[in-house]
């Protein structure tokens, strides 16, 4: 409900979220499309793992290069400009299906990826700029429902087109989606009035320094590096177990089951956010246990999916780890916007997404090539548990004061 007043009294910010929406039906249907033309191919899991790699390797630099666009171009425009390249960016997917090249499936959605980096910076300092503290939890309930949500419908609607139209007309439908999305953000640029249409004041940004800031702030900032650590083999593996499967019929469609697999993390990803309340979030970051739990229950729901070959307790268990997941997730924003003042939100964002995405490439190549030889089960053992012991340390260490201090 405090959700759809939010929409109501921001007629902008709804047409911003619409944006967003659309620009993740595109992000979905790729994808589908990428994935789907590897399932069909003689791919081993280091392809799948590369694949997943490259989609986040090229964020790294580009999300750096949108938050110094952001000193000399508003956010808005920033924004604007990444959905024109987003568009452009789909004829190497496009390419890599035409060819059948399993190498260049690998690389295809590397430049998508490049894109997505540029609006980083824009679309947290809009949020943070936009809005007061007391509606950062639930700009964090949206922008998961948003990207998951309409994920689903991506991942969904491309798993019905992909093996019904030709790549042209497939892609030409998933540019459209571009073209709409950047209508809306036009639309929403002139409906917003005040700073959130700014560009950034470089005398007043700030540059982050990890080691010099609170334990309050450093907890912040740890939790989604942590959560990646432990997710990264998982998010890289989970196609490959849906290649133990064969294709079935639904209502007279063919459906594919790595594309069923995306689509239970996303539908996991859209039902965590809505679970998680003001005094969840609360409890959560200032209880070390509570953040350990929700990456431990993560990690064991994982390795059952991996180990089951029953395909419904598969789903299920994909579905209950992002849950857990995108609890931690929306404990993450919503401390992020509420602890960081408007000077600090860039480059707490950037530096959150930036070691986030370093920790995703890092860490999904490894678990592919070992999965080759060993499988998945043992992959998540080797790479995964490490890492649920790692979080238990870092947050042991990193606990919140009871008197941390909100700088809006």
């Amino acid at each position: 409900m405090m959700m759809i007043k939010l929409f109501m009294s921001s007629r902008w910010y709804l047409w911003f979220t619409l944006s967003i929406l659309i620009t993740s039906i595109g992000s979905g249907l790729t994808a589908v499309a990428v994935f789907g033309a590897l399932s069909k191919t003689a791919a081993n899991p280091s392809d799948f793992a590369l694949t997943f790699s490259m989609s986040v390797v090229p964020t790294l630099f580009s999300s750096e290069i949108g938050k110094y666009l952001g000193k000399w171009y508003r956010p808005f425009s920033v924004l604007i400009a990444a959905e024109i390249a987003g568009a452009l960016s789909l004829f190497l997917p496009f390419y890599a299906l035409e060819t059948g090249n399993v190498l260049m499936l690998s690389m295809a959605l590397a430049l998508p990826g490049l894109c997505t980096g540029l609006a980083v910076s824009a679309y947290h300092l809009i949020n943070k700029r936009g809005f007061g503290e007391a509606d950062y939890l639930h700009l964090a309930r949206i922008e998961t429902i948003t990207f998951s949500a309409i994920a689903i419908v991506g991942t969904g609607f491309g798993g019905v087109l992909y093996p019904l139209l030709s790549s042209k007309l497939y892609f030409a439908i998933d540019a459209l989606s571009y073209l709409l999305s950047l209508a809306c953000l036009l639309y929403a640029r002139s409906l917003i009035v005040g700073v959130a249409l700014d560009c950034i004041d470089q005398e007043t940004m700030v540059k982050l320094r990890f080691f010099s800031l609170s334990p309050d702030k450093k907890a912040i900032l740890m939790i989604m590096p942590m959560l990646t650590l432990i997710a990264a083999p998982a998010m890289a593996l989970l196609p490959v177990k849906g290649l133990e499967f064969n294709d079935f019929k639904v209502l007279g469609l063919i459906i594919n089951p790595v594309l069923i697999l995306l689509f239970a993390r996303c539908l996991g990803q859209l039902i965590g956010p809505l679970l998680t309340s003001q005094k969840m979030v609360d409890r959560v970051f200032y209880s070390a246990s509570g953040k350990s739990l929700l990456g431990l229950g993560f990690f064991l729901m994982y390795l059952f999916a991996f180990y089951t070959r029953y395909l419904p307790l598969l789903i299920l268990a994909v579905i209950l780890a992002h849950v857990f997941s995108n609890i931690l997730f929306a404990v993450s924003y919503s401390t992020m916007l509420t602890y960081f003042s408007e000077n600090e939100i860039s480059a707490a964002s950037v530096c959150s997404y930036q070691s986030t995405t370093l920790i995703l490439a890092l860490m999904s190549l490894p678990p592919g090539f070992y999965a080759d030889q060993y499988g998945l089960v043992s992959a998540m053992l080797i790479f995964s548990f490490p890492a649920v012991l790692l979080m238990m340390v870092v947050f042991g260490r990193l606990k919140p004061g009871p008197e941390l201090s909100v700088i809006s």
